[in-house]
């Protein structure tokens, strides 16, 4: 799916509005030959800590294919094709294919709730 410049402006500005404390938000719009991205791609990162050293980096990622969209979160690096806990990464949560980026964002947000509540129980 190809976006235009308006689209793109639209996309990263509801992304931004649903994570409010993500940060350098970054965005490419072309599938490349490294099979890293296969359409549109937006993600934004939160460090809990910045100035701990080592530093935990986790990303929301919002990709296309043909016409729909994925979310992600991932640990070390924005969600590539091929992320892997051997390259750094980790995919930590990926949901199902999307009629639209805001279904896409319902559900991440739903999945990141899940883990987290997951996490929290007593």
């Amino acid at each position: 799916m190809k976006l235009t410049q308006h689209e793109i402006q639209q996309a990263m500005e509801k992304a931004k509005a649903a994570f409010p404390n993500f940060t350098d938000w970054k965005c490419g719009d072309e599938t490349d030959n490294d099979d890293m991205h296969t359409g549109f791609t937006l993600w934004g990162e939160y460090s809990p800590d910045p100035e701990a050293l080592p530093s935990k980096h986790f990303f929301v990622t919002f990709d296309t294919y043909k016409d729909t969209w994925s979310g992600n979160l991932s640990i070390g690096k924005h969600c590539y094709f091929w992320s892997s806990a051997d390259f750094g990464d980790a995919h930590l949560i990926n949901t199902v294919s999307c009629k639209t980026l805001e279904d896409a964002i319902t559900a991440l947000k739903a999945e990141m709730a899940s883990l987290f509540r997951a996490f929290s129980a007593i």
